[in-house]
């Protein structure tokens, strides 16, 4: 049995080195950093835009990227792509309690159900018109102990002249209590009754204002080809990155047009996709305003082809182009003075994402526009070291030493119970 164990022993320990992979420090796993330079120093949540060269060598999902201080310890940070957001999800409820609560306030319960979710909005329906009525909001999980959310909050409705202008809405921190309690209180002026509320809306609303990156693209010449049997021209632009876009904005010097285009990503010559497709007009006498070509979505891409149809007309001079995508913001928390500079590295293809819990929480700690941080230019990491192949790789015939050392000692093992069982068992 000693035999058996030691046999065992060496078997693992040859396929653990097979398997096995060189050790390295955490700091040479990236190829490329940017220094970060914060505009203060002290405790707070900070920013930074991510520019095109960082985007262009960083993995295109960014879980690439890490945050270090000078002393090497990894920072957490959430990415936050600024779209422009306008949305609303609208949550069922059930109103129940409408009373009074004293006479100048009319007060409603509202049930909005187990695991609502959050919500930071609501719309109160109220009788009656030109009044100006204050409104309080609050909250609770039991429906017995209540917390305020807004007691500061106005709705209106005012009418003249076949115009009505009115707000019904009152917005608060997001929540998840599963009751609400509205309050509305009367107008001093114009109100003669208590105000009923006779209906509530709750609501998850979504606003966040967008933000660009944008940055030039080299105009060429163009290229004279035809589509569709018509005369038409090609640009091949190079956006100096691989990076993602939705849209190009062209300055045109020509006065008036109207052109069927078509925007194309070249990228992989066996894989080419349209992005966009429509018509460039301008009519003569309009404001020779920049035109915005928008993709059907995003891409992360590098070579577009835009071609535009002239038909029996010039080419037209496009005389510059900018590609913009929604900013990729990096937001991170500094909790103490940092040991500088801060360096962001990125470039590793086959590092694993983070996730932080940072990152989860980043919306809930943004309750204000974070400092902002500069960046520095690309530099290549001297600490840089290239994984190294498995060792299966690197000596492929080991696979097979192992396994023949393997096969050795196993006919070693059967040989050896085979002498054992013919002498407890003599013919």
């Amino acid at each position: 049995m000693k035999l058996v164990g030691l046999v065992l022993f060496v078997i693992v320990v040859a396929t653990t080195i097979v398997f096995s992979v060189s050790a390295q420090t955490s700091l040479s796993l990236w190829p490329y950093y940017v220094e970060v330079t914060p505009e203060r120093t002290d405790a707070g949540i900070y920013d930074l835009v991510l520019p095109l060269p960082v985007m262009d060598k960083a993995r295109q999902d960014l879980a690439d990227l890490r945050l270090f201080d000078a002393a090497n310890r990894e920072i957490p940070y959430g990415i936050r792509i600024r779209r422009e957001v306008d949305e609303k999800r609208e949550i069922p409820v059930r109103l129940f309690n409408s009373s009074f609560a004293g006479p100048a306030t009319g007060e409603v319960s509202v049930d909005l159900g187990e695991n609502p979710g959050e919500h930071n909005e609501i719309e109160i329906e109220t009788r009656g018109t030109n009044f100006r009525r204050g409104v309080a909001i609050e909250g609770s999980d039991s429906g017995r102990e209540w917390r305020t959310l807004n007691d500061d909050a106005l709705i209106f409705s005012f009418s003249s002249q076949n115009t009505v202008a009115e707000s019904q809405r009152v917005t608060y921190p997001t929540s998840r209590y599963r009751y609400l309690r509205v309050k509305v209180s009367r107008d001093q002026l114009t109100d003669r009754e208590t105000p009923t509320v006779t209906n509530v809306k709750v609501m998850m609303a979504v606003r966040e204002k967008g933000s660009l990156s944008t940055w030039s693209v080299f105009v060429p010449s163009y290229q004279l080809l035809r589509n569709q049997g018509a005369h038409a021209s090609a640009w091949i632009l190079d956006l100096g990155a691989r990076a993602p876009c939705d849209r190009l904005t062209l300055e045109i010097g020509d006065e008036s047009f109207s052109r069927p285009f078509q925007v194309e990503s070249i990228d992989d010559d066996q894989n080419v996709r349209q992005l966009a497709n429509g018509d460039l007009t301008r009519h003569a006498g309009d404001e020779p305003k920049p035109l915005v070509i928008f993709f059907d979505q995003e891409e992360n891409v590098r070579k577009l082809r835009l071609q535009i149809t002239d038909y029996s007309n010039p080419t037209l001079n496009i005389q510059t182009i900018e590609a913009s995508a929604p900013a990729r913001q990096l937001v991170f928390e500094l909790k103490e003075p940092p040991s500088q500079p801060l360096r962001l590295f990125f470039g590793n293809a086959n590092v694993t994402a983070p996730h932080y819990d940072f990152e989860k929480e980043l919306s809930a700690r943004l309750v204000k526009e974070p400092i902002n941080a500069g960046v520095g230019d690309v530099l290549a990491n001297r600490e840089y070291k290239p994984e190294a192949l498995p060792l299966t790789e690197r000596a492929p015939w080991l696979i097979y030493l192992v396994l023949a050392a393997a096969s050795i000692a196993l006919g070693f093992i059967l040989f050896s119970l085979a002498r054992t069982a013919t002498k407890l068992n003599p013919t």
